[in-house]
């Protein structure tokens, strides 16, 4: 190919001695086509709007994977901390010995129980366990029940057959 500069133009083009066949064009046309398009698509602006709650927008998810990020590294402090406290050493007698224990404390509660539950009218006494006091009294066709606890009181008024 050859370029002659002229007056009139600024450049000419002579025909090539090889001719180029229709398909050779089509599939440079092609390319640079191809070419030109995936970068105008590469140059294309990136906008990004703020949509978290705290900047004014609508949409939570943003906020909503801070938060969760957070408690996760939060949740990973706390158990790397508890990982470095030395392992508790439990009894494997704890078990029967709690299940002993509930069970005869419910048999002396059963038993003062019965023992309120089964007096007659005029009758009144106290019992003292601990830092528990239980006070009754059975008089007039109720019977009076008060129990004191280190925590506070509870009365209990029941009414009994064949009082006055």
């Amino acid at each position: 190919m050859s370029f002659e500069i002229s007056q009139d133009k600024l450049f000419t083009v002579e025909k090539p001695a090889v001719r180029i066949g229709r398909h050779v064009v089509l599939t440079a046309i092609s390319c640079v086509l191809a070419a030109f398009l995936a970068g105008a698509a590469a140059a294309t602006d990136l906008l990004t709007g703020l949509q978290a709650p705290i900047f004014g927008g609508s949409n939570g998810a943003s906020l909503t994977a801070a938060q969760t990020g957070e408690t996760l590294k939060q949740q990973a402090r706390a158990n790397a901390a508890n990982n470095n406290k030395p392992p508790v050493v439990v009894d494997p007698n704890a078990a029967f010995v709690q299940a002993i224990t509930s069970q005869l404390t419910g048999l002396v509660a059963e038993t003062i129980a019965s023992k309120i539950a089964n007096s007659t009218n005029g009758q009144a006494g106290t019992i003292r366990s601990g830092g528990v006091v239980i006070t009754y009294v059975n008089s007039d066709g109720e019977l009076t029940v008060t129990i004191a606890t280190p925590t506070g009181t509870s009365e209990l008024t029941i009414p009994v057959a064949g009082g006055s």
